[in-house]
């Protein structure tokens, strides 16, 4: 059902060529969670330190996402912040590739306390156990699996755009006879050096204030509103960004030392596109102007970073 809101364009809109650029999540075990991301997810570490990591795709040096080790707890699920980071593959080969990876990865998940408490039946547990499901959403391809601190993860890869008219809507079962015989299955499981953020998907407290923060005071375009959760993007596409209530509405900011998003960061083409924005956005809203970059918090508490590509 469509959502009670007009969900009206704002008077301005970002440069269509702005895309997501990179995630930061705040981790608690971040050599756990490397491994995760290496041996499962299928990122390679471009940069690393005792507080820190960078990844990108194999044979990339653009970092696309990062784990930082500030949390000294958990997230709780009942908190806004990240719903999923989704990771655009290149090719419908591609994300045949790494599903059917994942389905035969028999890499153990290293993850001691989850392996205790909710596989104690198995000596060890492999990467099929976190596929949550997998659908195809018309527009495109996708499966969804977390990491061992609950992070949300879909991997996906579009259908061509003049294309994604001709497929149902919504979330229906992939086609395997279609997929099977696009796999490389003598991959190595890494993702592609072309993959990039293509979308992120936040937890949110409030659908209303959240179209009206991002379409009205950032620019963004709508793309689809429903009763519990919103889809807007720059460009036409599909969405670069989503938000939703679903596991209730009114939720609280996760705390400062939680696990859980840091920051989600998006790259305007060129200067001028980056100075229109911030002219415009710090009209409407607060800003913190780092002079390279600007920082906004979405009424959820998301925090939002600007940076010239």
């Amino acid at each position: 059902m469509v959502q009670r809101i007009d969900g009206k364009q704002g008077k301005f809109v970002l440069d269509a060529a702005t895309q997501v650029g990179s995630v930061i999540l705040k981790v608690k075990d971040l050599e756990r969670q490397i491994a995760f991301y290496e041996n499962v997810v299928g990122l390679v570490v471009l940069e690393k330190s005792t507080q820190n990591a960078k990844f990108g795709g194999k044979g990339s040096n653009n970092v696309i996402f990062e784990l930082e080790k500030t949390a000294e707890k958990l997230q709780t699920a009942k908190s806004t912040g990240l719903f999923h980071t989704a990771f655009l593959l290149p090719s419908r080969e591609a994300f045949a590739t790494k599903f059917f990876e994942i389905l035969r990865n028999k890499e153990t998940i290293d993850s001691p306390i989850e392996q205790s408490s909710r596989f104690p039946h198995f000596e060890r547990y492999i990467p099929i156990a976190r596929l949550d499901s997998a659908s195809d959403h018309g527009y495109s391809e996708a499966f969804y699996i977390y990491d061992i601190e609950g992070n949300g993860i879909e991997i996906y890869a579009d259908r061509h755009r003049e294309d994604w008219d001709k497929y149902p809507g919504g979330s229906n079962p992939l086609n395997f006879k279609e997929l099977a015989p696009l796999a490389d299955f003598e991959t190595d499981g890494k993702l592609p050096a072309e993959t990039i953020i293509g979308h992120v998907h936040l937890r949110i407290a409030n659908i209303e204030e959240s179209v009206d923060f991002y379409i009205n005071k950032l620019g963004f375009e709508k793309q689809m509103i429903i009763d519990t959760a919103f889809f807007i993007s720059v460009g036409g596409y599909h969405h670069h960004l989503a938000g939703n209530v679903w596991s209730g509405e009114g939720l609280q900011k996760a705390a400062e030392n939680e696990s859980g998003l840091k920051e989600v960061r998006f790259k305007l083409p060129t200067t001028e596109s980056y100075e229109t924005a911030k002219n415009y956005i710090k009209q409407q809203i607060q800003i913190q102007d780092l002079g390279d970059e600007f920082v906004v918090e979405d009424p959820s508490g998301n925090r939002m970073v600007f940076e010239i590509a």
